[in-house]
């Protein structure tokens, strides 16, 4: 029973964290190592196929609507809660439903 609650809890506290993280406004380190994450190469801008799952509105990100975002306009999307500190690196797709039998 103990352990049940404990998961539970940490379930319902992640589901929490990640509802807030979506518009909540990060701090600096987080909007840099998130920048990292959507630009592992060290590009001067990132387009809106690499800023998905981390912007969560392109257009309003992106004011000079050039197609690509810069740093600077990152770190403001970041500041203004367009960018989620909840992007997944993807290494979990595709495993739900793997065991699973019809």
């Amino acid at each position: 029973m103990t352990r049940y609650l404990v998961a539970t809890s940490a379930i319902a506290l992640m589901t929490a964290t990640g509802a807030l993280a979506a518009g909540q406004k990060l701090s600096q380190a987080e909007c840099d190592a998130l920048w990292m994450q959507a630009n592992p190469s060290n590009a001067a801008t990132i387009d809106e196929t690499q800023a998905k799952g981390y912007v969560t509105d392109f257009k309003a990100a992106n004011p000079d609507n050039d197609g690509t975002i810069d740093k600077a306009e990152f770190t403001k999307a970041c500041n203004n809660g367009l960018v989620s500190g909840s992007a997944s690196s993807g290494a979990g797709s595709g495993a739900s439903g793997a065991g699973s039998s019809k």
